[in-house]
């Protein structure tokens, strides 16, 4: 299914949506919808940021050491 960087960017479309709909249906305010978008991009944002350095701390571990 959706795993890594494709489940991030369906959740940011979904998210998106659910902010529109919300502003154009009267439930929240629109400078705010906007506001929590951008806070949960920067959230998901920070989380693929702590996967890449978790992937990339754990390739490093895994290489044979060079021998002189």
């Amino acid at each position: 299914m959706f795993t890594g960087w494709k489940l991030s960017v369906l959740g940011i479309v979904i998210v998106g949506i659910a902010g529109i709909a919300a502003s154009s249906a009267g439930l929240i305010e629109p400078m705010r919808a906007g506001a929590l978008f951008a806070v949960f991009v920067l959230f998901i944002g920070c989380l693929e940021l702590m996967e890449w350095i978790k992937r990339r701390g754990r390739s490093k571990n895994n290489r044979k050491p060079s021998s002189k």
